[in-house]
């Protein structure tokens, strides 16, 4: 019996032995394993501005509804929606023959009043002179006078009647203002048309223009003149130059003030309606220069703000731990935040995952990213 229990006492010794450096190798796995991998970023480059985005939508800088200034009735009209012309191109014209006979009445008019004129004045020389020698009197010597005045004044407005005739006759065609594409024909052929009534849309396709709303701060920053940088949505691997043309003295919304950008057209495939972002540049807030961090790189928690305070974890090499750190956000440039505070040059800075981070925990670096 002795020794039977003996066997057991050894069977258990040698059993818990071999258990023991088994929990310690399964131990040292779980400590690696809770050593979470980082991606970082090391601080290098620096922006001493920040970028602001506007969306709009690109329109013509030149946009006019053209309609003839007198009534009448139109020829037949050749016109079509897409269709180019050129500056002085006849786009409509109403039937000048009413027009034709107008001018001819007023020019019959003038040619009345230049004949009443003529006896008018010849009367009156005659009475002036019977009124010298005595043969006549004053009373009929004035009425002489009057009816010269008369006349004369018959024959300006005669004259202003054939001038003006002109003028309509001049205006029965309607020529392009400016080179550029038909929008819209909003007439058909042999439509009588009232003066002022919409004929056809002309707008310029060698320019485009965009507008938007700028906050104060922004607004204050720009200048007439300044070039911007435009992309298209459509062409996204297209960046365009534009300039601001118009800064608008009064804010159509709180603290929102418009701004106009024009855009030569210099690239094929713009069209009108297309949506676009301007970028801005403009100083950091509070000025100065700031670093360049990746968004990713920004702890989600909250007080954060894009453009005031923020967290991020900064990667001390030392203790291989990730240390919660305060930054200033001076704005954004190309998806890269630039920080004014908080962050130095050679600063390495946890970059993804940040949101299962916490402070003084330990981690391995992947890479590092420059």
């Amino acid at each position: 019996m002795k020794a039977g229990k003996s066997i057991s006492v050894l069977l258990i010794s040698l059993g818990v032995a071999s258990v023991l450096p088994s929990c310690g190798k399964q131990n040292e796995q779980t400590e690696e394993q809770a050593i979470r991998g980082l991606r970082t970023y090391t601080v290098s480059a620096k922006a001493e501005s920040r970028v602001r985005r506007f969306p709009s939508i690109l329109q013509p800088a030149d946009l006019s509804v053209l309609s003839f200034e007198i009534a009448g009735q139109l020829k037949a009209i050749d016109l079509q929606a897409g269709q180019r012309v050129q500056l002085g191109d006849v786009l409509a014209e109403i039937d000048p023959r009413s027009l034709q006979t107008q001018v001819e009445q007023a020019g019959a008019s003038v040619q009345q009043a230049e004949a009443q004129v003529t006896n008018a004045e010849a009367d009156f020389q005659r009475k002036q002179e019977l009124l010298r020698k005595g043969f006549t009197t004053q009373a009929i010597y004035d009425q002489s006078k009057a009816n010269q005045l008369t006349a004369q004044a018959q024959l300006d407005q005669a004259r202003r009647q054939l001038e003006l005739a002109n003028h309509n006759l001049d205006r029965s065609k309607l020529l392009a203002p400016f080179a550029g594409t038909i929008a819209n024909v909003e007439i058909k052929s042999f439509a009588q048309v009232a003066a002022g009534q919409s004929i056809v849309t002309l707008y310029s396709d060698d320019r485009f223009e965009m507008s938007f709303l700028a906050p104060a701060a922004t607004f204050q920053s720009l200048r007439i003149g300044q070039e911007v940088e435009v992309k298209v949505a459509d062409l996204p691997d297209l960046s365009l130059r534009g300039e601001i043309s118009e800064l608008g003295s009064k804010a159509e919304q709180v603290s929102a003030f418009p701004v106009v950008v024009r855009l030569e057209n210099n690239v094929p495939g713009l069209n009108p309606g297309m949506s676009v972002e301007v970028a801005l540049e403009e100083p950091l807030i509070g000025g100065g220069r700031g670093f360049l961090l990746p968004l990713s790189a920004l702890v989600p928690e909250g007080g954060n703000d894009l453009q005031g305070t923020g967290t991020v974890f900064l990667y001390d090499r030392s203790s291989s731990t990730v240390k919660k750190t305060q930054i200033t956000v001076g704005g954004i440039r190309d998806n890269y935040l630039v920080v004014t505070h908080g962050i130095s040059a050679g600063d390495v800075v946890a970059s993804a995952g940040v949101s299962y981070l916490a402070d003084n925990q330990k981690v391995k670096p992947l890479s590092l990213q420059e």
